[in-house]
């Protein structure tokens, strides 16, 4: 599996969690849990933000590589909502 150097792909955004182009972050996209396993703390947090603003407004930088996870993650989300109560977006506090 082949990490590319992101910053070279067409249509590469900072912003993005996983990037179209990148070998290895397809791969993540494609796994059962679509990349969410591998994230950091902080790298879910970004995650689970951007799910939210994409599902709710759109995202101008969105890559197919990342619409798996935010799926699962925006089903996720739905569910805490009316399960606890928790905003979409916000994560819960320890």
């Amino acid at each position: 599996m082949t990490h590319t150097y992101h910053d070279a792909l067409p249509g590469y955004s900072p912003a993005q969690v996983l990037h179209d182009g990148c070998d290895e972050c397809e791969q993540r996209a494609a796994s059962f849990d679509h990349g969410i396993a591998t994230l950091d703390r902080q790298n879910f947090a970004r995650a689970w933000e951007r799910a939210a603003t994409w599902n709710r407004h759109g995202l101008p930088d969105l890559a197919r590589a990342e619409m798996p996870m935010f799926r699962c993650l925006w089903s996720v989300q739905i569910r805490l909502q009316s399960a606890a109560g928790l905003e979409p977006g916000s994560l819960p506090q320890p």
